[in-house]
């Protein structure tokens, strides 16, 4: 559920890293994926690295929903921009073998182009995702809720202070979190809001910031859950993404603070369901997030 790689494996160098994510997380580094086979309109493979997450052995599930998403980029037209995303988390990755991703195409219409992405680790499927693309409209006309009244990012501490000065995630992602509230009485709900953005500035390629906010909406959702039981490292605790789906508003900068307002609704039956919306400092809903972890209390 966190972290960001801070070297990309051998087997990416420089000559063969994608021009889509040339560099570390200011530079797209830690999403970039490679051509395996055949590469276009008909789909095709590449391959990539997803880093650890919360435990060494295992990958980081935002990774690989970034790599999925860049691979699934690939086979679209360029006028067309990702509006949502749904993914299954099958089998847990690990950060120390390539993963492939293959994409199928499923149908391309007027507006809308839907793709079908699969990553693959040592022959076996561990992820599955199904992305839709469309072309802008131009509709000015927007109707949303207000954003959350919460402390300005300048007014907040370091919200990764628990972590290891060379952690991942602090090298990649400025976080600032506001205190949090006790869960709502009586409903069971529980908020977190933090201020987030990548550590340097990214390139003018809206892929990318789109893959990268895919990457950022992983870390700090499910983990909402485990508020009651003293988050960020409970003991007897196990959390595991288990699916995540994602829908894109407007383009947006994540290079550029942006509001994550996360809420856990619901836990038992050995499962939890947080919901999060990302707010630019204007007050722009930019994307909504959904997804549902596997939570073992021991």
């Amino acid at each position: 559920m966190s972290g960001i790689t801070a070297d990309e494996p051998a087997a990416l160098d420089e000559e063969e890293a994608d021009p889509l994510c040339p560099g570390p997380l200011g530079k797209g580094e830690h999403i970039s994926v490679r051509e395996v086979e055949g590469e276009g309109p008909d789909g095709g493979i590449v391959e990539g690295y997803c880093h650890p997450g919360r435990a060494p052995s295992r990958s980081y599930g935002g990774a690989a929903l970034a790599q999925a998403l860049a691979a699934a980029y690939r086979t679209v037209d360029h006028d067309r921009a990702v509006h949502s995303l749904h993914a299954y988390f099958l089998r847990a990755l690990s950060p120390q073998r390539p993963v492939r991703y293959a994409t199928d195409v499923v149908r391309d219409g007027r507006s809308y182009s839907m793709r079908q992405t699969t990553a693959v680790q040592d022959s076996e499927e561990a992820l599955t995702m199904s992305v839709s693309f469309k072309s802008a409209q131009g509709d000015g006309s927007w109707r949303q809720p207000q954003m959350p009244d919460v402390p300005d990012p300048g007014r907040l501490g370091d919200g990764w202070a628990f972590r290891p000065t060379d952690h991942p995630l602090r090298n990649a992602l400025e976080y600032r979190e506001v205190p949090r509230a006790a869960p709502h009485p009586g409903t069971g709900r529980i908020d977190r809001y933090a201020w987030i953005r990548t550590v340097g500035t990214l390139p003018d390629d809206p892929t990318l910031h789109a893959c990268v906010l895919a990457y950022v909406s992983d870390a700090p959702l499910a983990p909402t859950a485990l508020v009651p039981y003293g988050e960020p490292r409970p003991v007897g605790v196990a959390l595991a993404s288990l699916d995540h789906a994602m829908w894109f508003h407007r383009p947006v900068r994540p290079d550029r603070w942006l509001l994550y307002a996360c809420r856990s609704t619901v836990a038992g039956d050995g499962r939890t369901l947080a919901h999060g919306e990302f707010w630019t400092r204007d007050g722009d809903l930019v994307a909504s997030v959904a997804q549902e972890a596997l939570l073992r209390v021991r």
